[in-house]
């Protein structure tokens, strides 16, 4: 009878070897982030996500798309507590005197886009008494164009030009392509098949200089104070992520394709170099940045003058991060 038990004992030891995933997978803490659009700048979760990259930090990733409107409405419930998404929500609810977010981690300090045209809108002049199409009121499609109508060509929006929101990239272009817009706001991809269609780029957001958190990890200030750690491991996943990005183009661009459906080959392929210079391998909320966005988000809200950067982020997580070696360690495999 013993000798049966110990037979059964080590049959079971030797099976729970061979199955490591099966016995850690009731360590692993469920997580779900929530992502505000479809563009190349998201790969890096949605490659952590495919991956299954977040186990090896304890972590089962999920994803879910929040639209460019519920990413705040996810963390005040509670149903996620990191979303990435433009620093626009964040910082707005700041200034706007609700303090609770914060931006721990900046993917993106550039805005990759542009302002596309018919053809025959050959300059910036010509826009005067034209429709442009853009995101929903507020967002950071919007407050991108009036932003740059406003302080960089010198046109006062809703007088000199018309603002039609018409929503996401696909739309604009169907809105381009039908004539009911002149023109409209595109990031990339969709910038790229804009002009692969015949428009024009008329305004190149990162040729005149624009600064701004475009892509982040945003969460609620609790989340911080009840379980940094979890936070750590989770920002670890999204650095990681952002190194595989750069050093796993076939792969990089086999999720993209999955994701950003419609976008051909030449596409992608354009996408993602000019994304792989863009995503920052030590990507800390920066003070900056964060006064950049609040002097572009001032032309709508005043009191954004008098709202605190230092309030919006705290970048104490990805600094300890880099200062124990880890970023400095993915870019030397």
């Amino acid at each position: 009878m013993q000798t049966k038990l110990l037979a059964l004992f080590l049959f079971g030891y030797s099976f729970s070897l061979s199955t490591p995933l099966g016995i850690a997978a009731t360590q692993f803490e469920s997580v779900t982030v929530g992502y505000s659009s479809f563009s190349a700048d998201y790969v890096p979760l949605w490659t952590a996500v495919e991956d299954r990259l977040g186990r090896k930090y304890g972590l089962d990733l999920s994803a879910v798309y929040a639209g460019r409107i519920r990413p705040q409405q996810l963390l005040a419930s509670g149903e996620t507590p990191f979303v990435l998404a433009t620093g626009t929500g964040a910082i707005t609810s700041h200034i706007l005197g609700v303090k609770d977010q914060v931006i721990v981690l900046t993917l993106v300090n550039k805005v990759g886009g542009a302002i596309v045209s018919k053809p025959e809108i050959k300059n910036t002049e010509d826009l005067k008494g034209k429709v442009i199409g853009t995101g929903r009121p507020g967002a950071l499609a919007e407050t991108i164009v009036r932003y740059v109508l406003r302080a960089k060509l010198g046109l006062a929006p809703d007088r000199d030009v018309k603002l039609l929101p018409v929503g996401e990239p696909q739309i604009a272009l169907q809105g381009l392509e039908r004539g009911i817009v002149d023109a409209a706001s595109f990031s990339m991809p969709a910038m790229l098949i804009a002009k692969k269609k015949g428009f024009r780029e008329l305004v190149n957001y990162e040729k005149i200089g624009i600064v701004y958190p475009y892509n982040t990890v945003t969460m609620l200030r609790q989340t911080a104070a009840k379980n940094p750690e979890l936070v750590e491991r989770f920002l670890k996943v999204i650095i990681e992520g952002i190194a595989s990005f750069k050093a796993n183009k076939d792969k990089s661009l086999a999720v993209m394709k999955k994701y950003l459906r419609g976008a051909s080959d030449d596409i992608l392929e354009e996408t993602y170099q000019y994304t792989r210079n863009e995503l920052e391998e030590v990507p800390v909320a920066s003070l900056p940045v964060m006064k950049s966005a609040l002097d572009m988000l001032s032309l709508q809200y005043p009191q954004a003058k008098q709202t605190d950067p230092n309030l919006l982020i705290d970048p104490s997580f990805v600094k300890k991060i880099e200062e124990s070696g880890f970023i400095r360690g993915l870019y030397k495999k």
